[in-house]
């Protein structure tokens, strides 16, 4: 545990407090820096039409902050578990030997793509938890850094505990959970500031996240496309999709427009207009 690990003693006021207290700082740290350098400094480059819209920030911010705090409440149980050595976390590299280090990163991220997709997915099928659990990530359609842990508490809780439970199923060491937790957050805002280094097509970057937050019900994986693909909820962000303005999704140059809207999305939009 990252109480544990700071020398910390694992009660639950000290857990908890390292928990918001910590994420809070990582998080707004980053997004801060993602904010300044490409809506900011480098805004002609990267987002020139971008606006700000003051009132939509600081709902951005509340919701993050209210997220943090009830994800940490909810999440406490299960640190007190591991704290209280009923999971199979462990500390010393010599446990489990080397070869178990890159085995159990491998696990790691097939247990938490597969829990997260299909939780995503529960929450863009079901109304209930779509109006109650989701819809709140979902009131920004053109994502910017600080929306990426814009979340109702119990959405917060339910998208990460993935990462927090792992250790009940297999042996993690504690190392790797840090890094697991503190990458996806920079995960987060990395695919929510709608810059694009590097594209490739089983990677849900940041185009194909931009994509989600317009369209809802599609690219619904954490970092691949893989679920997306065999599900078939997956959309290309490489598609000129009519109704997404111009400099939302920045697309490759050598790339043409292949369709409007999905057939899918056609029936949505008609619907909707009756």
């Amino acid at each position: 545990m990252i109480a544990h690990l700071l020398g910390l003693p694992d009660t639950p006021g000290v857990m908890f407090l390292v928990f918001v207290c910590g994420g809070m700082l990582y998080f707004f740290l980053i997004a801060s820096i993602a904010y300044f350098l490409y809506f900011k400094k480098f805004k002609a480059k990267f987002h020139p039409t971008y606006e700000l819209d003051r009132r939509e920030m600081r709902s951005a911010i509340k919701w993050v902050v209210i997220g943090i705090v009830g994800n940490g409440l909810l999440m406490l149980p299960i640190h007190l578990a591991i704290a209280k050595d009923y999971s199979m976390m462990y500390y010393d590299v010599s446990e489990h030997g080397w070869g178990w280090m890159f085995v159990q990163v491998a696990l790691l991220l097939v247990f938490t793509e597969t829990l997260i997709y299909w939780t995503h997915w529960a929450f863009h099928k079901s109304p209930f938890l779509w109006k109650y659990v989701h819809e709140r990530h979902h009131k920004y359609k053109v994502p910017q850094p600080y929306s990426a842990l814009s979340f109702n508490p119990l959405d917060s809780f339910l998208q990460a505990v993935p990462h927090h439970i792992a250790a009940f199923f297999f042996p993690v060491h504690a190392g790797i959970y840090v890094a697991s937790v503190t990458f996806v957050t920079l995960w987060a805002v990395c695919i929510h500031d709608r810059v694009s280094f590097f594209r490739w097509p089983w990677l849900n970057y940041t185009d194909h996240h931009t994509l989600h937050h317009w369209y809802s019900d599609f690219n619904l994986g954490q970092y691949t496309t893989f679920w997306d693909r065999l599900v078939g909820t997956y959309r290309s962000p490489t598609v000129d999709y009519e109704d997404v303005p111009e400099g939302i999704i920045d697309r490759p140059p050598n790339v043409r427009p292949t369709s409007t809207l999905p057939t899918a999305l056609r029936t949505t939009h008609a619907e909707a207009a009756e």
